[in-house]
């Protein structure tokens, strides 16, 4: 991966967190939850090794991790990781107008073509939704305890 291509993904990454960070923003403000950042490294067979910002979300007793996990997966340019006590819902960087998983041998894709999608598995199928605060906050409900 390029050095262009790595500075893209790490643009992702800080568009990603920038939406989440607008959606907590008022949750934090009334003091119902804190959120964090701290470093951690990833290893990339084309890029090397390379620190990220990862991001801890704290509320209700809960404590929730936000972890991108790289770009060289099959079926998308990119993926997060939201880790609760009930499970991991996965974020991916897919084409604007992708529904679900598909597996494309043209790794050219446009920045301006991709966009960050909800991974959703239904009975053995997977779908993307769109990643907007209604769908965020459902997800995150889906992983912390009742």
């Amino acid at each position: 991966m390029t050095g262009r291509k790595k500075q893209e993904w790490l643009s992702f990454i800080e568009q990603f967190y920038d939406e989440i960070e607008q959606w907590l923003k008022p949750y934090s403000a009334q003091g119902k939850l804190e959120y964090d950042y701290y470093s951690i490294n990833l290893t990339e067979e084309y890029i090397g090794n390379y620190a990220v910002k990862a991001m801890g979300i704290r509320f209700a007793g809960q404590q929730i991790k936000i972890k991108p996990i790289g770009t060289t997966l099959i079926g998308t340019s990119g993926r997060i990781d939201m880790e609760g006590v009930r499970g991991r819902i996965q974020f991916i960087l897919a084409n604007k107008d992708s529904k679900g998983f598909n597996i494309s041998t043209n790794k050219s894709k446009k920045q301006s073509d991709l966009t960050w999608k909800i991974v959703l598995k239904e009975q053995r199928q997977i779908f993307y939704d769109e990643f907007n605060e209604e769908n965020f906050f459902a997800a995150l409900m889906e992983i912390v305890n009742d």
